[in-house]
């Protein structure tokens, strides 16, 4: 029979401490965890009509993990309109809300033709704030370019999307007190010190020299 388990006060305490740091572990794991809804719209003369392209599920902002799910398949119905917005030299535009909920969307865009041309092979870039609104979003594809290349439909069978998520850092605060209070230093001597010699060096080389003469010729008399 094993002997029973005894807490002393300090091994209590010690317990304790270690559940905690396995929380802060797992905060910092997972820290930033979210999920945003991912719109899209294949846009011809301006005319853009979204639809849910499905959803990017962020696990920590830091750790730079992230990946995309698609709602659905991509239908024939979805090939045909990304095909004819590539012919008509229209757009795929992209967007997600500021936050989850939001009205407010950050919106990206590229030449249809070339998500077509790379047969759904994109890469999403999210930018987040400090406090974890969405600042900006971009997409580019691989191949980056359009050639006119007719892609099989048998290509567009499913996405081939990778997420990279990145969080601005806060710069340096410029310290302008510290400055404005050297300048008023700077002023209060300055006074203190008198008027300064504002003249040109031409202007002190000439009055230099007069007082030189007229030092000689009074001595000479």
């Amino acid at each position: 029979m094993a002997a029973p388990i005894k807490y002393t006060a300090v091994g209590l305490f010690l317990a304790i401490i270690a559940d905690l740091s396995g929380l802060v572990h797992l905060d910092d794991e997972f820290e930033g965890s979210r999920t945003l809804t991912l719109e899209h719209s294949f846009t011809i003369d301006g005319n853009a009509i979204f639809s849910k392209r499905g959803t990017v599920v962020i696990r920590s902002l830091k750790g730079n993990k992230a990946h995309f799910t698609p709602a659905s398949d991509f239908t024939r119905e979805d090939i045909n309109l990304l095909k004819k917005a590539s012919s008509q030299k229209g757009l795929y535009q992209l967007r997600v809300p500021v936050k989850e909920g939001s009205q407010q969307y950050v919106s990206t865009f590229i030449p249809a033709c070339a998500l077509y041309e790379s047969s759904l092979n994109d890469q999403l870039t999210i930018n987040f704030d400090q406090s974890g609104e969405v600042l900006g979003l971009s997409v580019v594809t691989t191949p980056g370019i359009c050639v006119g290349l007719n892609v099989p439909a048998s290509n567009f069978s499913d996405w081939k999307t990778t997420v990279e998520v990145m969080q601005t850092v806060s710069g340096p605060v410029p310290d302008t007190q510290t400055y404005i209070d050297k300048m008023n230093r700077d002023k209060v001597e300055k006074e203190k010190g008198g008027q300064n010699d504002n003249r040109s060096f031409f202007g002190k080389y000439v009055s230099c020299n007069f007082s030189f003469v007229y030092s000689c010729l009074s001595q000479s008399d």
